[in-house]
């Protein structure tokens, strides 16, 4: 068990390649362990006026929910932010993790905010409408020539 540990770090989307920012502690770790024993002695003392047995159930309390919230705090970095990508979900089920971002893309379309940032799903976004814009302009002329063809010709 480490006295002191990075609380964050520089990492990369595995995604979409994006550098950002996420906690390294998955645990509690030493510091942890003595600061919620001086804050539960702390409150045993000002609730019963002397140590009490009520201390270690207060102590055992206050680690569990530092335990929870370090974890929690973890878990919830690990998600990009730019594109959704989530490593644990994805090492569980990598058809989950596709679901997610597809899912997340998606929303992503539908807001405005989106078309501002700099998402690398913004390149891929563009690409798609340019190709649907494309597809549309392909069916129009493929209507025209259609109609033309089927039209009596005209001669003068």
């Amino acid at each position: 068990m480490k006295i002191f540990s990075r609380l964050r770090g520089h990492r990369f989307c595995a995604f979409c390649k994006a550098s950002r920012r996420i906690y390294l502690k998955k645990h509690v770790d030493l510091t942890n362990v003595v600061c919620a024993m001086a804050f539960a002695l702390a409150v045993t003392f000002v609730a019963m006026g002397q140590a009490d047995g009520v201390g270690i159930i207060i102590f055992c309390l206050f680690i569990m929910g530092a335990e929870a919230f370090v974890y929690t705090r973890w878990r919830l970095s690990l998600a990009c932010k730019l594109c959704g990508f989530d490593p644990v979900l994805y090492k569980k089920s990598p058809q989950k993790a596709s679901d997610r971002v597809k899912e997340f893309f998606n929303e992503q379309v539908e807001s405005p905010e989106f078309w501002l940032t700099r998402s690398p799903l913004l390149k891929v976004q563009k690409r798609i409408r340019e190709n649907e814009k494309k597809a549309i302009e392909r069916a129009i002329v493929a209507k025209r020539s259609e109609s033309h063809s089927l039209a009596p010709n005209k001669t003068l």
